[in-house]
């Protein structure tokens, strides 16, 4: 009897193994498919036209094309929250229009959309996971363990993140009604085997292929006494960044609610990418997920005044809650990391400190508000920072989980 059960926990973790490495692989070749677009969209196709308003043109038709596909296709693609609710209350994701979902997904980030790819992929995998439980014999009974799989590797390969992964799941568990001995053993085991086999795909796969996204590492190598002791006011901005960000998704939500009741999706996407294009015409650092912005403030921040970069990373956060409640769907990670980076970048080069050090301290008050899940945000950047700033980034985190909870009620449930 033991025997025949550590055989079939061994073929079980070799299944959450393959599919980790299926995830990433369906991860890698949607970034592919999405940079290729970005590529011949807003890079071969504008080096042969020379027009001022090519930006606003282009997010209009976006706006326009994405509006009418999804009005005639009904493919709507959930927020990361969205698709746990879900999973949670009906015990059920559906997976019969994966395709048309992974196309919703593609179209608001190929069209220079403010936002992330992990919304939309999650509910890709999640959809498959049901799927996978629906037509595997023995599999039903473990659909909530499958999903966590898929979220985790899914996670892990879109921010090239493992503990990322791991972190964000057990964090926030799907299943609620797990004993913690299960949770501890079986559940941990088999998200560690799914992130495993997931980066090893990604890795081998950008190895010979290229891709992926990342985040870039930033530094914090050398940081004085000084700096430290503004750890905590740092961390107050990012909570105060936190809290506009939150501010402007209540507010999108309500306007575009309304627009989207009284003239419809077409009406919503079109309007949302006008005003993408206008804000991304003058402030192009603004558009897009944020992932390649870092990089270019990475290398080259100095050549921006400070007015700038606050004033884009200030923009970037009602952007993103614009573009995701008028129908471009996606995520928030990557452009809120954006924000805080472009933000502190700014107060880096106004006051003399550290521009690696704000970016930790501010970046992880900012996604302890919008991700209450300080452990996550620490590993999430945990790949950006040296590891001497850890701490740091740890307290401002729990700072930005808690106190916004405590003072201005913002929970989950609000959302």
């Amino acid at each position: 009897m033991k025997k025949h059960t550590i055989a079939n926990n061994f073929l079980y973790y070799l299944f959450c193994g393959f599919s980790g490495a299926v995830v990433s692989l369906i991860v890698w070749l949607f970034l592919r498919l999405m940079n290729y677009g970005i590529h011949l969209l807003w890079n071969v196709v504008p080096s042969n036209i020379d027009f001022k308003f090519y930006t606003l043109i282009v997010c209009t038709v976006g706006g326009l094309v994405l509006g009418i596909w999804q009005k005639y296709t009904n493919a709507i693609p959930d927020e990361l929250d969205e698709v746990m609710k879900k999973v949670k209350k009906d015990k059920f994701y559906p997976y019969n229009r994966v395709l048309f979902l992974c196309i919703s997904a593609l179209l608001p980030l190929v069209f220079g959309g403010s936002i992330g790819p992990e919304a939309g992929l999650t509910g890709v995998i999640v959809g498959l996971c049901y799927w996978a439980g629906s037509h595997m014999k023995d599999a039903k009974s473990k659909i909530p363990e499958l999903m966590e799989v898929g979220i985790s590797a899914t996670l892990s390969a879109v921010f090239y993140a493992p503990l990322f992964g791991l972190a964000s799941v057990s964090e926030e568990r799907l299943d609620n009604k797990d004993k913690p001995d299960l949770v501890r053993s079986t559940k941990i085991i088999s998200n560690i085997v799914a992130v495993l086999f997931a980066g090893g795909t990604l890795l081998v796969l950008n190895s010979i292929f290229g891709g992926g996204m990342g985040l870039p590492k930033l530094g914090g190598e050398s940081i004085s006494t000084a700096e430290y002791l503004l750890a905590i006011p740092l961390s107050i901005v990012g909570v105060i960044c936190g809290f506009i960000f939150v501010t402007a998704e209540k507010f999108s939500e309500k306007i575009f609610k309304v627009i989207q009741g009284k003239c419809g999706i077409i009406v919503s996407t079109t309007l949302g990418g006008i005003i993408l294009g206008v804000v991304g015409t003058y402030f192009p650092l603004s558009m897009f997920s944020g992932e390649e912005s870092i990089n270019v403030l990475k290398d080259g921040y100095i050549k921006f005044a400070p007015w700038v970069l606050i004033g884009s990373g200030l923009l970037k956060l009602f952007l993103t809650n614009i573009c995701i409640k008028s129908g471009w769907k996606g995520g928030h990670f990557f452009p809120v990391i954006f924000c805080g980076v472009s933000i502190s970048f700014g107060i880096g080069m106004l006051t003399g400190l550290d521009v690696a050090f704000c970016s930790a301290v501010v970046t992880a008050g900012l996604l302890g508000v919008t991700m209450k899940k300080p452990l996550a945000v620490t590993m999430l950047l945990l790949l950006c920072f040296d590891v001497n700033v850890i701490p740091w980034v740890l307290l401002s985190a729990f700072i930005g989980s808690v106190v916004p909870t405590k003072i201005f009620k913002l929970n989950k449930t609000d959302k």
